[in-house]
């Protein structure tokens, strides 16, 4: 078994630092610019309890990140802190190199764009609505089921990957 890591690019780094620094700063201004009173313990302000809400919003993003690919028995792998997702082999078609052009005009349907990666439900008019697990915005590979909705994946080695799918899925 061959794991593809899914690091992020420059702009998905930067997205990333930029967003959680803001996250937090908001969480916390408000605490930090008002006077603390434990007169409302009971029923708490919304500006307690936005601190904790931000940094949970991080940590469940975070955790539905990918972080890489691999074929294992007869399934691709998606590789997320929380939780691996699984997707059965046999009704996967072809995965291909797709430039970045041709998913330039995707619109998220539901899900991350650029807070540790891009993933969730994009939607475009080539693939129709796509599951996205992309760490990038430069090195696509998309693959085409029979049955289901595509899936796009950013491999930092995106030729290597497709090597494997071919010679994983003999047709």
């Amino acid at each position: 078994m061959n794991t593809h890591k899914a690091s992020m690019d420059s702009l998905t780094l930067g997205l990333t630092i930029g967003i959680t620094i803001i996250l937090i700063l908001s969480g916390f201004v408000p605490i930090l610019t008002s006077e603390f009173h434990f007169s409302n313990v009971i029923s708490p302000s919304p500006f307690y309890v936005m601190p904790f809400a931000m940094i949970i919003m991080l940590v469940v993003t975070y955790g539905f990140s990918p972080k890489g690919y691999a074929f294992q028995d007869g399934q691709l792998v998606i590789y997320r802190p929380f939780r691996k997702k699984f997707f059965a082999t046999e009704d996967m078609q072809t995965a291909t190199l797709v430039d970045k052009k041709e998913l330039k005009k995707s619109i998220r349907v539901f899900g991350v764009g650029g807070l540790f990666g891009y993933f969730g439900l994009f939607r475009n008019n080539r693939y129709g609505t796509m599951i996205w697990y992309a760490t990038r915005r430069d090195q696509f590979v998309v693959i085409e089921r029979s049955q289901e909705r595509a899936i796009v994946l950013t491999p930092d080695d995106p030729n290597s990957f497709v090597s494997e799918f071919n010679q994983t899925i003999k047709r």
